[in-house]
């Protein structure tokens, strides 16, 4: 969640604010990808003694099937489509109930 002046897009964010005026939080939907319970198993990184956020979030769902990707590299390529979160929490959970789905 963007708090502060960040600049728009029209201008290239020429007209942010100072780094000191900007800050971020998480989202509260975050929370259903990165459950908090899992929080205690990052790796956190730490400034002036206090711990900031961690080094990378753990989701619990495989975000490449969410988001998609599309892309070539040297001698492969790949076409991943978006698939519905919900769908894809079904799938996880029908393997897990049934190893031969």
């Amino acid at each position: 969640m963007p708090i502060g002046q960040f600049g728009t897009r029209l201008m290239g964010g020429k007209e942010s604010a100072s780094a000191r005026y900007i800050f971020t939080s998480l989202n509260p939907l975050c929370r259903m990808v990165f459950p908090e319970e899992d929080d205690a198993l990052l790796q956190q990184v730490e400034d002036e003694g206090m711990k900031i956020e961690p080094v990378c979030y753990q989701p619990i769902l495989p975000m490449v099937l969410v988001n998609g990707a599309e892309g070539i590299g040297t001698g492969w390529s790949t076409s991943i489509p978006c698939f519905n979160p919900l769908d894809i929490i079904n799938n996880i959970k029908a393997r897990l109930d049934d190893p031969n789905f």
